[in-house]
This record gives structure tokens, C-alpha cells and sequence, in this order.
């Protein structure tokens, strides 16, 4: 239950909040009056025909739905109180969901609806509380993206701190909004597929049944942006005076020179900015013209260390690397994923990755992991880091480079690398309110590494529609239970997946194990399946986000001759870094470009 505290008036709007106000000349009161004089929404929309409702009286409820929501905004975009100035009702809502894990797509996937009301929150019964202390305590505020700040709102007397995540909420559906509801139609399915067919005679009538599409890659990939920038580039001036870490073209990369880039990136130093261009796009150069399914052959006595989640955790990076070494032709990399996001030096671990990768392109890997992509980018921090340390066009230079990125990689044709899981069920199936307990058999033909995976398009954003094979690749989820599931990720389209699935998989492509990362461990690493064929989660971003209190690993296999050996796990702690919180670059950071001042 939410604490109480002295009554307090928060400058931040649960959602965009419909407020039933008196015209008064203190805006606080207005927002606290609640009486119905004039209906509008806090953007002065007007709500018409407000209802009369009251979700504790057992009579005017038909059902009720409860949805775990694990971050805000929720993705309801106006609630309303009653004409009595109680309880909360959804006024308006997202009706889909923008991504993958999209945390406004969450009380539509959930299963809540237009005019549902709010019963209870967190276990506690709030369904005849005054709307502004339910408000409080769902907290559930939006951006205001015209004007890039949180808006403002009152408070209720109870002086509600906001519930923690994650909190179950409590939906009443009640009566009269039942009898006007439609009836659900049938659900969006893929032309081509029998929705009369026994395997989908049990689902819901509202399921979607798509298409499991593998687009194809071009045969080259071209971008204008990258083009565009490489002649703007070439003219700009050379860095004077500048007393830090330098990019003079490849041949200036070497071990040495790597560890001084780090050790000044450590002291605060940033390369150029023209030697900061100059990098990625070396960098892109070399990324664009691999697969989608890379290959990493590791010789007879070699070994190859494969690191997880980084997340921007730079002095955690650096004492990883002080434990496993650095890339050389006895112990190739593999970087899984995350680089970037929420920690706030991203861009410092980010540039040092891409230098190894230039460096020691035959010798260094990289695969995307669902932190590359623009939306995740935008709002977890990797941009706004990018545009205060540099400039703001550089974010479109590292939106092509992440496109470019390969999604996975086999190792010697056993060890299967990839960020998040295996593909998905086929055709999708999907409909709200899936229940995180269900598990079914979503596939009949297996996805065949050389064939599909390698070959399909990765220049492009997460879409599940268009690319479901990429949106599993860089965000499913294991379980113990056989079988598929939804993910409790909380957004359509992304899939759990058991050890019957990930066995299946391998066993059709001829591998023997998984490495994937995706997940906070908190050893660093974890058999999520065991067995014959194991699948094994590595995560190298200690203490996550300055709270998680987890160990780091990376998972080293050696080839023995006879197969590749292993993992063994070289497992780290935290180290101390300066006082920069985690998120500071962030949507509502402190450091984020629209809290800084004007250069």
C-alpha cells in the first residue's frame, strides 16, 4: 500500500487527467474542487456526457481484469472521476502499442478497456476514494511532448505517494459500459491463413492470428545519412589544442592506444568531434557488409569471450576487460547486446567497442541487442548522452550503425549468440489479456540458420509486424514450461519460449547450446535450460542501474579440439565511478538535453 505522507502538491500529471472543475482563480482548487460545473480534460478538452458510477457497489459490476503494470506511463491517456467527484474511470487510452516492451501499450495489451474503473491498487480496495488521491497514487503521468516537460497537476488530501513498481491494478467493468461496448469481432488474421483450422478453434474471437514474415536483406545497403555525413566530415576543421584520446584512421588502433582512449574517457576526455565521426563511420563501413548471421571461427587452442548486457556501465566495462583481457587473435569478442542506455557514459563505452571493432574487425563481433534501436535510444538516454557530448546529429549516424549490426552468431557452428531468444511461434497468435500461465505449441517448421536467419533484413527498426524473426531474436524471453507464452515484457508480439523450443531449434540446425543475455542474473549468468541442449543467459552489467546489487560475467569457451569447451564464467562486482546517476541522460533526467541550458 502506498505510504501516506502530509499533503503535498506534485508537479506531475497522473496521465491526461479529465478533472471536473468550478471556475475558480486558483488553479489548485479548481483541479481539488471535483465539482461538476464544467468537464474538461488538463489540456481543456471537454469531457462530455461524464458518467455516474460507483465501482464498490457490487450491483453495477459485471467482471473485473487486473493488469501488473512494471513501469509509467501506463498508456492510459485520461481517467475521469464520477459525478460525485469519486473513484477513477478510464477516459482514454492507447489502443495498441507503439514497440516491442512499449510501457504505453501496456494497459492495452493487459486487457483493460475504455470506462473500466479503478477498483484496487495494489490490493487496496481505492474504488470510493476522492479521484485526486487515486491519482496520487497511480502517479500515472505523461510526457508532454510539444512542450518536453511533465505537465502539471493537483493532489488529494490524503497526500498519496505513488504505489511502487511493479503494482497490479484492479479493473471494475462495470455495467452500463458493458451493455454499450460492442461485441468483439474477430481478430486481424494474415491472408492465407485458416482461421477455421482445429488450432485455433479455442481462441479468443478478438486474437489476431498474423503471418510469420522473414523480409529478405538488399543486396546492398546503402544510407544517405551515412553519405551525407562523410563528405560533411571530411570539411570539418582538424581539433586544435585538443589534449585527449585521437582517431587518426585504423592504423592509429592498437592495444596501447585503446587502453589510453579508455583511461581518458575515464578522466572525462572525449575524443573529437570529427575523430568521434570519423570512428563510426569507419566503424559502419565494416558492420554494413556483414551478415545477419555472422560466423566466428575460433582456431584449435583459441578461445572466445562472449560479454553481455553493458548498459554504458564504463568503469564496470573497464575492470571486465582488466579480468578477461582484450581482443587479440587467442581470445576473440563477442559483444552481445545493450551496449548503450541508461548508464551515463554510453557513448564513452560505445566509441571503445567500435574502436575494437575497427581495430580488429576478423577478431571482434557485435550483435544488436534491443537497447539499439531509435525508440529505446530516445527515451533510456544512448541519444540524449549523444547530443549534450556532441552534437544531435550524430544520433542519426548511430541509428544506421545499429541497423547495420548483425542479430546473431554462431561459434565453430555449435554456439549459437544472440541477444534476447530463438524465433517465436508461427503464425503469431495474440490477444489481450493473455494469461502469463498459457503455453502452446506455436510451431511446425523450423527456422534454418543458413537459409533464413543469415539472409533476412536487419536494416530496419523492431517491428513485430514486419520483421517478427528480428523482434524474437532481440527480445524474447526463456521459461521453464514447454511450449510458447507471452511475455511478461507486456507488449504483443513478444513470446517466451521453453525448453522444448530452444531444444528443437538447435537440434534442427545442428547446434549443441545457446548464449544469450537480455536478463539480470544475479551470479551474472544462469542456465535457464539445462540438459543436452542448454541455454545459458550472460549478463556483464553489474549492480544494474546503480540498484539491482548483481554480480557481471562474461562466459569464455576454449576450443579443445575435439568442440568448444565450456563456458567458464569470469564473474566481477561494481566498481566505484563518479557520482553520475544511471538515467541521468534519460527522458526526465537530470542531464538529459532539455534540462540542460542553451550552448
Amino acid at each position: 500500500m502506498a505510504q501516506m505522507s502530509s499533503m503535498r502538491r506534485p508537479a506531475l500529471l497522473p496521465a491526461a487527467v479529465a478533472v471536473c472543475t468550478l471556475l475558480a482563480a486558483d488553479r489548485h482548487q479548481q483541479l481539488a474542487s471535483l465539482v461538476l460545473l464544467r468537464c474538461v480534460t488538463a489540456e481543456g478538452n471537454k469531457v462530455r456526457e461524464p458518467k455516474t458510477f460507483d465501482a464498490s457497489d457490487a450491483s453495477s459490476v459485471t467482471g473485473s481484469v487486473t493488469v501488473e503494470y512494471k513501469k509509467r506511463p501506463f498508456g492510459v491517456l485520461a481517467y475521469a472521476p464520477s459525478t460525485s467527484g469519486k473513484g477513477a474511470m478510464i477516459w482514454k487510452m492507447n489502443e495498441g502499442s507503439r514497440y516491442p516492451g512499449d510501457p504505453q501499450g501496456q494497459a492495452f495489451v493487459g486487457g483493460a478497456k475504455q470506462f473500466m474503473a479503478v477498483k484496487k491498487v495494489a490490493g487496496v480496495d481505492v474504488s470510493t476514494w476522492d479521484f485526486w488521491d487515486i491519482m496520487d497514487l497511480l502517479d500515472d503521468k505523461i510526457l508532454d511532448n510539444s512542450a518536453g516537460i511533465f505537465q502539471s497537476s493537483g493532489s488529494g488530501s490524503m497526500g498519496n505517494k505513488p504505489a511502487e513498481l511493479p503494482v497490479s491494478i484492479e479493473y471494475a467493468v462495470l455495467k452500463d459500459a458493458a451493455a454499450g461496448a460492442p461485441v468483439p469481432s474477430h481478430g486481424e488474421t494474415s491472408p492465407g491463413i485458416d482461421r477455421s483450422d482445429d488450432r485455433f478453434k479455442d481462441l479468443p474471437r478478438d486474437a489476431t492470428i498474423k503471418e510469420y514474415k522473414i523480409p529478405v536483406a538488399p543486396a546492398n545497403y546503402q544510407s544517405q545519412v551515412v553519405e551525407t555525413l562523410r563528405g560533411a566530415v571530411a570539411s570539418m576543421p582538424e581539433p586544435v589544442g585538443h589534449n585527449g584520446p585521437r582517431y587518426m584512421g585504423p592504423s592509429s588502433l592498437n592495444e596501447a592506444s585503446i587502453r589510453q582512449m579508455v583511461q581518458s574517457f575515464k578522466n572525462g576526455q572525449l575524443l573529437p568531434m570529427k575523430d568521434a565521426y570519423k570512428l563510426a563511420i569507419d566503424a559502419f563501413d565494416i558492420l554494413v557488409k556483414e551478415k545477419t548471421l555472422g560466423r566466428i571461427n575460433v582456431p584449435v587452442g583459441k578461445k572466445v569471450t562472449v560479454v553481455g548486457d553493458l548498459h554504458g556501465q564504463l568503469f564496470d566495462f573497464d575492470h571486465m576487460l582488466s579480468l578477461a583481457g582484450f581482443p587479440s587473435a587467442d581470445n576473440q569478442f563477442l559483444f552481445n547486446g545493450d551496449f548503450v542506455d541508461r548508464g551515463p557514459w554510453s557513448v564513452e563505452v560505445m566509441f571503445t567497442i567500435l574502436a575494437f571493432k575497427v581495430w580488429q574487425p576478423n577478431g571482434v563481433g557485435m550483435n544488436r541487442g534491443n537497447h539499439e534501436a531509435e525508440m529505446a535510444n530516445h527515451f533510456y538516454g544512448f541519444f540524449g548522452e549523444l547530443e549534450v557530448k556532441y552534437e544531435k546529429r550524430m544520433t542519426d549516424l548511430f541509428a544506421e550503425i545499429f541497423r547495420a549490426t548483425p542479430l546473431c552468431h554462431v561459434i565453430n557452428n555449435e554456439i549459437f549468440v544472440v541477444h534476447g531468444g530463438i524465433p517465436g511461434p508461427d503464425p503469431r497468435v495474440w490477444w489481450k489479456g493473455m494469461d502469463n500461465q498459457i503455453s502452446f505449441d506455436g510451431r511446425q517448421l523450423q527456422i534454418s540458420l543458413s537459409d533464413e536467419i543469415e539472409n533476412s533484413n536487419r536494416f530496419m527498426e523492431p517491428n513485430p509486424d514486419e520483421n517478427p524473426l528480428m523482434v524474437d531474436l532481440l527480445w524474447s524471453d526463456p521459461k521453464g514450461k514447454d511450449g510458447y507464452g507471452p511475455s511478461g515484457r507486456m507488449s504483443s508480439g513478444i513470446y517466451l519460449f521453453g525448453p522444448d523450443v530452444s531444444k528443437n531449434f538447435m537440434e534442427y540446425n545442428g547446434l549443441r547450446m545457446t548464449l544469450r543475455s537480455h536478463e539480470v542474473k544475479a551470479q551474472g549468468y544462469r542456465y535457464d535450460h539445462e540438459g543436452q541442449y542448454p541455454l545459458i543467459t550472460v549478463f556483464s552489467a553489474p549492480n544494474y542501474v546503480d540498484k539491482a546489487g548483481n554480480m557481471a560475467s562474461v562466459a569464455v569457451l576454449t576450443n579443445d579440439g575435439t568442440k568448444m569447451a565450456g563456458p567458464e564464467f569470469v564473474q566481477y562486482s561494481a566498481q566505484p565511478h563518479p557520482d553520475v546517476p544511471s538515467g541521468a541522460y534519460a527522458v526526465g533526467g537530470p542531464l538529459h538535453p532539455e534540462n540542460q541550458p542553451a550552448r
